[in-house]
């Protein structure tokens, strides 16, 4: 047990020396996992959070892909910012929500319109406590589409403790 303790102790002081003492949190994700699959993500009878497969960066491992929830795990100010797309095929209609716990922050969201392939993006600089979960939301009977191009993707950051 002593062994595994000081190890467990040696790990720490190293990560602090990379680190300079200071805990690094961010991660960047786009909906799907492959580039070559088309179509709509939607719509759905209640709101879901979106799972963000693809993974470009995770540091922390704070960010789930299995469930689209990113979950702190650090006390801090943390900086949140998504995009979403839209074709207006089938439904036209498109909104998505970043949401704290169950709390929707902010949105983004396009109509019906004469246009077409709109996106748009939004973002967020939130204090967050340990545990707290973030999650980009679409709304019940809403769609996004992608192409392949990666245009739905989620980010986030702690920007410093508190």
């Amino acid at each position: 047990m002593k062994t595994r303790l000081q190890t467990s102790e040696n790990e720490v002081e190293e990560l602090k020396r990379l680190t300079g003492g200071r805990p690094q949190v961010a991660f960047s994700a786009t909906l799907r996992e492959t580039g070559n699959a088309a179509g709509n993500t939607g719509p759905f009878t209640t709101p879901i959070p979106l799972q963000y497969k693809k993974v470009f960066s995770n540091t922390g491992s704070s960010y789930n892909p299995a469930t689209g929830i990113f979950t702190a795990t650090v006390k801090g100010m943390y900086y949140f910012r998504f995009t979403m797309m839209n074709n207006l095929n089938d439904t036209p209609n498109s909104v998505v929500c970043l949401t704290k716990n169950g709390q929707r922050l902010v949105s983004v969201w396009d109509t019906v319109g004469t246009d077409a392939h709109d996106s748009g993006s939004n973002a967020v600089v939130i204090p967050l406590e340990v545990g707290d979960n973030v999650y980009v939301e679409l709304l019940a009977n809403m769609l996004i589409y992608d192409d392949g191009m990666n245009y739905n993707t989620f980010s986030g950051f702690l920007l410093f403790t508190i």
